[in-house]
């Protein structure tokens, strides 16, 4: 009876344990730090790394954008992810403040963690036409993540604001202009889908041109045009020519983190 008993305590201590850590973590899944919402106001620098002046004129193009199309872009910086992943912290962000007109889900939301090293772009479902993942993610690796690297977060808080600014602007579904945007500041909005295709149609061309060539003017396939051109480069660049190397580094809509 004694042993039982001892088993049935043993169980319960477990229980409670179990219990414990998991209150523990959902309490600090919910209490992640929201700012105070303000009229007119998009950027909440709450990690306090960014500098005034490029705050102030990054919120004027957010507030014109949100004037001139309903879309509601929230830039928030913290402290910390507080153990979250980007990914979690970002969506419950986005809900709780409910960025963006519930009719439309129109909100973005860029959310920087300087300490971890980590930034995301959430994307609200009734953008997600035009702010694909792919493109959010061609946005952070071509604005965000160089100038990080660099330590120059103001730069990179611009630059990311105003090529989501300019991807909407160019879209079908939108019309619009904002003085005071640099509008170089874009990315290849081309869809995934065209590279895959494009890639297949030359493998198959060049295998096409290699059967040709090597059947007509080889002894088969695989004496073709298409391996003489590649022995010829693969013997150029080993007798002596050199190159350069290059290197580097998703509400329930959708996104990119980096």
């Amino acid at each position: 009876m004694g042993k039982i008993i001892n088993i049935f305590a043993k169980i319960a201590v477990i229980a409670i344990l179990f219990v414990s850590v998991t209150c523990v973590s959902v309490n600090a899944a919910s209490d992640i730090k929201l700012p105070t919402v303000l009229k007119d106001t998009f950027v909440y620098d709450q990690g306090n790394f960014l500098n005034d002046e490029e705050e102030s004129k990054i919120n004027h193009l957010l507030v014109e954008l949100e004037k001139a199309t309903t879309v509601e872009f929230a830039v928030i910086t913290i402290p910390s992810l507080e153990k979250l992943t980007i990914e979690e912290y970002a969506n419950k962000m986005a809900n709780k403040l409910g960025i963006g007109k519930a009719d439309k889900d129109n909100g973005i939301l860029l959310l920087i963690s300087k300490t971890d090293s980590r930034v995301r772009l959430e994307i609200g479902n009734g953008l997600q036409g035009i702010l694909t993942d792919s493109i959010s993610g061609r946005i952070l690796d071509k604005y965000f993540v160089p100038n990080r690297e660099n330590e120059d977060y103001d730069k990179a808080m611009s630059e990311t604001v105003q090529a989501v600014i300019n991807t909407l602007a160019a879209s079908e579904e939108y019309e619009f202009s904002i003085e005071g945007i640099d509008e170089s500041i874009i990315v290849d909005t081309t869809p995934d889908y065209v590279y895959v295709i494009t890639f297949i149609i030359i493998i198959v061309l060049a295998i096409i041109v290699e059967f040709a060539t090597g059947y007509w003017w080889g002894n088969g396939f695989g004496d073709g045009l298409v391996v003489l051109a590649l022995k010829g480069l693969g013997e150029h660049y080993s007798s002596g020519s050199s190159g350069g190397r290059f290197g580097g580094g998703g509400f329930s809509g959708g996104g990119a983190s980096r």
